[in-house]
């Protein structure tokens, strides 16, 4: 699991940042004898690399490499590696060499890729390793220039590759694998307007590129602004994963309320419709649901359909499912502590959302008793066959 911190603001995540990657190249120098990272751009990562300057780091044995950068001419305020000069290398004893620069300037970019992942390679060695690479997060949910319906994303044969163009240019951008395979990924997160796109990762909601970033050895430092209303804490404690589903009669209540959820610190699996489709068929959502459910891949289950009464016949179908149609607070508690529901079906056209996330929050909050009563009743019904 990701490790999370949140700070007041931005330039406390800029300072806690740079910390982190100075305590990270002392201990890899001491290690290893180098200490090798890829560095994003943004406002606050520029923070970050000035108070950099001001950290104890054994500058001679750094190696700096771009994660991405836009193709545009040298010295321009749109490249990343204007910044990356004007906020660490006038400040600091380190050699010009020891920052390599994307070479965008290159009549062939195909070419320019290939050769700057073979720069890589001469001081990493082969597959390129870093120990450490900093990522921001853009309200989109892009993370490097890995952006939303680039062809980019689906890369996976090369280390080094071009975009195309996004916010008015062309980039060239590390790839999932080069990026994945890192030690340590430092994810620097700060703004408002981040907040979404920061719910979608921590549920690795697919529909974003930064959820394909691996987790497992990544830390993510974010302001207080980013965080908004999610609940960080919940999410820490190992949260419920809550796999959702609806045919077109529940479309735009399961949009609602998969934000919520995802808001309220649930890891949350969307298994369809993906888009609104008027013709479509619920079993094909929710029969894949109940098998997660039934299976333990998911721990609850929320069926939407228009009346929310042929989803729950669909689902009680399935082997280990036990889904209720629920309408009321009472139901919504006994059905999880007396029998053990873990399918909670909804009617998409018979109640509005504000009572809908009432049912679910109560459903999501009641555990089964494990009472005896309860078991030798659930045991009777398991017996049919």
């Amino acid at each position: 699991m990701m490790n999370i911190d949140i700070f007041p603001d931005a330039t406390t995540v800029a300072q806690e940042a740079a910390s982190f990657i100075a305590t990270e190249a002392r201990a890899t120098v001491a290690e290893r004898g180098r200490f090798v990272m890829a560095v994003s751009g943004g406002k606050t990562p520029w923070m970050m690399l000035r108070a950099l300057a001001s950290e104890k780091v054994p500058w001679e044995n750094m190696h700096i490499f771009q994660v991405d950068e836009r193709i545009a001419s040298t010295g321009s305020a749109d490249r990343n590696l204007t910044h990356l000069q004007e906020n660490l290398l006038s400040h600091v004893p380190l050699k010009a060499e020891q920052i390599y620069a994307m070479p965008v300037n290159e009549a062939n970019l195909e070419t320019a890729a290939q050769k700057y992942a073979h720069l890589i390679e001469s001081i990493t060695g082969y597959p390129i390793f870093f120990d450490l690479v900093h990522l921001g997060l853009g309200a989109d949910g892009h993370t490097a220039s890995l952006i939303p319906e680039d062809g980019v994303l689906k890369v996976i044969d090369r280390d080094v590759a071009i975009t195309g163009i996004y916010q008015h240019h062309q980039r060239m951008t590390l790839t999932y694998p080069a990026l994945n395979r890192s030690k340590k990924i430092l994810w620097v997160v700060t703004g408002a307007e981040k907040t979404e796109a920061f719910a979608h990762l921590l549920n690795r909601d697919l529909q974003i590129p930064g959820s394909l970033i691996a987790q497992d050895h990544a830390t993510l430092f974010a302001d207080r602004a980013a965080q908004g209303h999610l609940n960080i804490e919940h999410w820490k404690r190992s949260p419920l994963r809550i796999g959702i589903a609806s045919d077109h009669g529940g479309f735009e209540l399961k949009k609602e309320l998969i934000t919520r959820l995802q808001y309220a610190g649930y890891l949350v699996t969307d298994f369809g419709a993906p888009s609104l489709i008027p013709e479509d068929d619920y079993p094909d959502y929710v029969i894949p649901l109940a098998q997660a459910v039934g299976a333990g891949r998911v721990m609850r289950g929320i069926a939407i359909c228009g009346s929310g009464v042929g989803a729950t016949v669909c689902a009680n179908k399935v082997k280990g499912a036990r889904a209720a149609l629920i309408e009321n607070h009472f139901a919504a508690k006994q059905g999880v502590e007396d029998d053990h529901i873990n399918i909670l079906c909804l009617g998409g056209r018979t109640m509005g959302l504000e009572v809908t996330w009432d049912l679910v929050q109560t459903y999501l909050q009641s555990n089964f008793s494990h009472a005896d009563r309860h078991l030798r009743r659930l045991h009777k019904v398991d017996a049919i066959v």
